[in-house]
């Protein structure tokens, strides 16, 4: 008889056998990637049920449309096993563009204190494909300017140049087998400018096709 928004989770081996984990009677801190690819505004519908409203939607009017990508930015240092950064965001600039979102509660000199989880912002990017999500991920990565903290977003940018990750093979032990120990190897500059000019010329194509289809 339970009545509002939970979250039933699974896990999936390699035989495609689903296992049941466990039910969190809210919406996930990933919610917003449903959102991106569906259109569906879940905090709404939450809100909406919890007023004594009738559920608006069925299953067959949920289309999914295209990927999405979660990015959590936080106040942590990966090489030191991910330790919380304390401190006072002394410079902070988010990214945008299209596909891009981001859910923050901070702002410039917000201080990130030892007393709550130290999450900064989720980042939230949508693509056509797999593949444009990435590359728009990579470019929001790129974008993102925080300073007075340690943060995880070069440890995004590493994993998203990494060759696994593209290939999409990915599983539980992804990062302990990639990354043991948190040692894992910074994107240098050369990599991130490879990666940045790969962004805009994807962006640029992209832009062209649509100018040719509407012409």
């Amino acid at each position: 008889r339970y009545v509002g928004v939970g979250t039933v989770e699974f896990l999936v081996d390699e035989d495609m056998s689903f296992y049941f984990l466990e039910v969190n009677t809210r919406l996930q801190v990933e919610h917003p990637v449903t959102e991106m690819v569906t259109g569906v505004d879940l905090v709404k519908e939450q809100i909406a049920i919890a007023e004594g409203q009738e559920l608006r939607l069925r299953q067959g009017d949920i289309a999914l449309r295209g990927h999405a990508i979660e990015c959590r930015i936080y106040a942590e240092d990966p090489e030191e096993g991910f330790m919380p950064s304390t401190g006072v965001l002394k410079n902070y600039r988010i990214p945008a563009g299209p596909g891009v979102r981001v859910d923050s509660g901070v702002v410039i000199y917000s201080e990130i204190p030892i007393y709550y989880d130290p999450m900064i912002a989720k980042l939230v990017v949508w693509g056509n494909t797999r593949q444009e999500a990435i590359s728009r991920t990579q470019r929001a990565l790129e974008e993102y300017r925080v300073s007075g903290v340690k943060t995880t977003i070069g440890f995004h940018r590493t994993v998203l140049a990494n060759p696994r990750f593209l290939k999409g093979e990915l599983s539980t032990r992804f990062l302990s087998e990639e990354y043991p120990n948190s040692r894992y190897r910074r994107v240098t500059d050369e990599t991130a400018e490879l990666a940045a000019l790969a962004a805009a010329l994807d962006r640029f194509l992209t832009e062209r096709r649509i100018s040719v289809a509407q012409g």
